[in-house]
């Protein structure tokens, strides 16, 4: 016995259509597929433009701030140069000074003279004048710990800037 499909075939010619639309159907999702393959295209090309825009804005800032921190370090030690120059010649102006002449200058120039003893008058101040810092202070554990929690802040600030 054989099993298969004993429906009269009345309207062959019109099953046919059926078939052509859908076959017309089909090439309309074919384009269709084709042109949203087109778009994801064009929109890659623009992302991977976009990417690379924006690449090259980073490397050009991150240039600019390196060429910025270079510049600025050679400042600093022009600075540090300049400021040990200056101590030097102060220090060499106070070794220039001399006490003898100063008091020649006062005298004959200007017409100073020293003061007599009863001219002097002698000042106690019962406070001390001292201060006192013991290494427990300075080098304690808590300003170790300050220090350390200090420098791995900015160790960090240092690393993420740019």
């Amino acid at each position: 016995m054989t099993y298969g499909n004993l429906a009269y075939k009345y309207d062959y010619r019109e099953e046919e259509k059926p078939r052509e639309q859908r076959s017309t159907v089909n090439k309309k999702r074919v384009k269709s597929r084709k042109k949203k393959n087109e778009i994801s295209y064009l929109s890659k090309v623009i992302s991977v433009l976009v990417l690379a825009a924006s690449a090259i804005f980073m490397i050009t800032q991150f240039v600019n701030v390196n060429e910025t921190q270079t510049a600025l370090e050679e400042k600093r030690s022009e600075y540090a140069f300049e400021e040990s120059v200056t101590s030097q010649k102060s220090f060499e102006l106070e070794q220039s000074v001399d006490l003898s002449k100063i008091e020649e200058e006062a005298t004959t120039r200007l017409g100073m003279q020293r003061p007599e003893a009863h001219q002097i008058v002698y000042v106690d101040v019962k406070q001390d004048d001292v201060t006192e810092k013991t290494a427990g202070e300075v080098e304690g554990l808590g300003n170790r710990i300050a220090g350390f929690f200090s420098s791995v802040i900015s160790n960090i600030i240092e690393f993420f800037s740019i």
